[in-house]
């Protein structure tokens, strides 16, 4: 019965754009599988709007598109369109479809361009944590927007909040049974989805925006990696530091004003778009 509501509720954006309605749209399909759908926060103001696309965290295992509407309620008063993508989780699929899914939402937007009132000609992905790597992967490796139709030059900017940039070193450093179960247990796992490995292959450049928290030594530790190979490559990158606050707290108080995640976010955006 729910899968049914998701259609209708695609049916209804399809006669009315989001932008006009000014309302958030729930629960929209991008593709057949009942993971497969996106929440859509439209900016304020005359469109047509600049679009960043979010991925929840969760470690691949778990997690909710529905975190995303503190995102999209912090940057759509600036002009941003926001819409926050379920994917399908581990152990349905694997990180490869995982991100299979993440680039055809992109595809499945950018094609309905004129209906959530965004601009097609260039977009931003955001993620935290699982979610991070998922959006620093779209930005490195760029095989999986190109096998969806998406042209990767098209992609502005990445915004990472808490993401593992190199599996090997974080499965090395902090090992655990469930992050072998995600990531495999062979190196060559571990370089097929590390964005510090697949950056070497970068054809289009984003600009990198990366915040990170400083209370939990892996996401430091990932966050310092990350951001010396891409200064290294001659990459544009960013980055902030949100003194004393949890992994969690780092998307969950994105919109507090007395945080720096959301400022930053947004001045990195300008820059990029």
């Amino acid at each position: 019965m729910r899968r049914r509501g998701a259609w209708l509720a695609c049916f209804a954006w399809l006669l009315l754009p989001c932008g006009a309605a000014g309302a958030r749209q729930l629960d929209i399909p991008y593709g057949s599988d009942p993971a497969q759908t996106l929440d859509f926060y439209p900016g304020q103001g005359p469109g047509p709007h600049r679009l960043i696309v979010f991925f929840h965290g969760g470690g691949w295992t778990g997690g909710q598109k529905g975190v995303g509407r503190i995102i999209g309620y912090a940057l759509n008063p600036a002009g941003y369109s926001v819409a926050s993508v379920e994917y399908r989780l581990i152990p349905r699929t694997d990180i490869a479809g995982a991100m299979g899914d993440a680039a055809h939402a992109i595809a499945f937007l950018i094609a309905h361009a004129k209906e959530f009132d965004i601009d097609p000609a260039h977009f931003a992905v955001m993620g935290h944590s699982s979610g991070a790597t998922m959006a620093a992967l779209l930005g490195t490796d760029q095989s999986y927007l190109k096998q969806a139709g998406v042209d990767p030059h098209l992609l502005a900017a990445v915004v990472v909040l808490d993401g593992v940039f190199d599996l090997q070193a974080n499965v090395e450093h902090f090992p655990s049974r469930q992050r072998e179960q995600v990531f495999g247990t062979t190196e060559q796992g571990w370089l097929r989805f590390s964005p510090i490995v697949r950056m070497h292959e970068m054809q289009a450049h984003p600009r990198f925006c990366v915040a990170h928290e400083d209370s939990n030594p892996r996401f430091v530790e990932q966050e310092a990696l990350f951001e010396a190979a891409l200064k290294k490559q001659g990459e544009a990158v960013e980055t902030v530091t949100a003194h004393g606050l949890t992994h969690g707290q780092l998307v969950r108080e994105f919109d507090d004003q007395r945080q720096p995640m959301a400022g930053f976010a947004m001045a990195c955006l300008k820059r990029a778009f």
